[in-house]
């Protein structure tokens, strides 16, 4: 049985690793309220704003101890279950959107009240379960003040790596964020990417150095859940009802119902995959000059855009 409390779960995977369909299979499952990346709000995709104008912004950096500032105001909201959320199981309702042009000044004082008072609305749910991608530097911090059950997904990272450019996922700062470069620096051979890289060069060298965080992470809790999309996609029926059984999940034919419904083409960031095509779906987005390239950027960190080495998760 996968520690934490049996009321709060945490899917955490890097972007394109099979999140989104493994949440939508949890939210099945009965008494189960989803989020679907409450944390995504100012991470502008198009990159016309600013990073993090409004003071979240996309990936983090949170240590234990560290007060949270208002990720916490919005981690308390996520996780004490009360607030109804969109279809989406997103944090922008509409009633909120408004307040987040407000200047931080006068945004987060009203944030961090408004959530004392989401906390003590009547109801709730039997668990709560939520997926991120921006957890990478910040997980230990949230299991520290959440203690949730913790499922550590990845894939393949030449896939994530071809999926990212299909889907002109942002790479946001990571290169040049001072503080990562300075706690990572002398985690991976050689500088980060400029601007005269390639394309799959500077997205092969994020997944490298996302991974390489949650992998540490991994590493120094050893109790957490860690789960290979690839593997899940292999009698996938079978390998999300034992992975219930860990979490302590009650299981329920619907999530049979959503799997075999979710099994068909489908295109962009839809759940939706032909399940037997995902594991070497790599093998045809890319040349070998490409797969040559993406495996050089990853060599350079000591996990190779793997969470854990293939073959040692459990699923």
């Amino acid at each position: 049985m996968v520690p934490g409390r049996a009321d709060r779960i945490l899917v955490a995977g890097i972007a394109r690793s099979g999140s989104s369909w493994l949440i939508e299979a949890l939210k099945a499952t009965p008494g189960t309220k989803c989020w679907y990346e409450p944390d995504n709000i100012d991470a502008d995709p198009f990159g016309k704003k600013p990073i993090g104008s409004t003071g979240f912004g996309p990936y983090p950096m949170i240590s234990p101890g560290s007060d949270g500032g208002v990720h916490k105001s919005l981690w308390d909201v996520v996780y004490n279950g009360r607030v109804p959320v969109t279809p989406r199981g997103n944090m922008l309702m509409p009633v909120v959107k408004p307040l987040m042009k407000l200047p931080k000044p006068i945004l987060h004082p009203l944030f961090r009240l408004g959530t004392k008072l989401f906390t003590i609305l009547p109801g709730g749910s039997d668990r709560v379960a939520v997926k991120s991608v921006f957890t990478a530097f910040c997980i230990e911090w949230m299991v520290e003040q959440y203690d949730p059950k913790v499922v550590m997904l990845q894939r393949n990272p030449i896939s994530i790596v071809a999926s990212w450019r299909d889907l002109k996922i942002p790479l946001f700062d990571l290169a040049t964020r001072p503080q990562l470069i300075k706690e990572y620096g002398d985690r991976y051979v050689g500088d980060p990417p400029s601007e005269s890289d390639s394309e799959l060069t500077k997205i092969a060298w994020q997944v490298g150095l996302v991974t390489m965080a949650m992998g540490d992470s991994y590493d120094r809790h050893p109790e957490w859940l860690s789960v290979d999309h690839e593997d899940l996609c292999v009698e996938p029926a079978r390998k999300f009802r034992n992975l219930c059984e860990r979490l302590d999940i009650p299981w329920s034919d619907a999530v049979a119902q959503y799997l075999e419904s979710s099994n068909r083409p489908g295109t962009g960031f839809e759940p939706v995959r032909v399940t037997s095509e995902q594991v070497d779906k790599w093998l045809k987005k890319l040349s070998s000059a490409e797969i040559d390239e993406i495996t050089q950027v990853l060599a350079r960190f000591p996990r190779k855009g793997w969470v854990r080495e293939p073959g040692q998760n459990e699923s």
